[in-house]
């Protein structure tokens, strides 16, 4: 995959398109079953969709060799971990 390239949007699609259709199914279930693990197992899902979205674009450029990029998305990563870790504690 390029950085930036047609490979690396039909990945992202691809990523957004899949977590989008598995965590509606999942809500669905959880409605239709009146039970909670699946709406909370969908909601967590939702969340972390664009969290791997980042991690996507991440590796693409990585693999691209762009440095400056590649940094700034590990920093997104970065804050999205620590926000994580601070929810979890709360």
């Amino acid at each position: 995959m390029s950085a930036g390239g047609p490979d690396l949007e039909r990945a992202v699609e691809a990523v957004l398109g899949v977590g989008l259709a598995a965590s509606t199914a999942l809500l669905m279930a959880g409605l239709l079953l009146g039970a909670e693990a699946p709406l909370r197992a969908g909601v967590v899902l939702l969340m972390f969709t664009p969290v791997v979205r980042v991690v996507v674009v991440a590796a693409s450029l990585l693999r691209a060799r762009d440095w400056l990029f590649s940094a700034l998305a590990l920093a997104v990563l970065g804050v999205l971990a620590a926000g994580m870790r601070v929810a979890a504690r709360l």
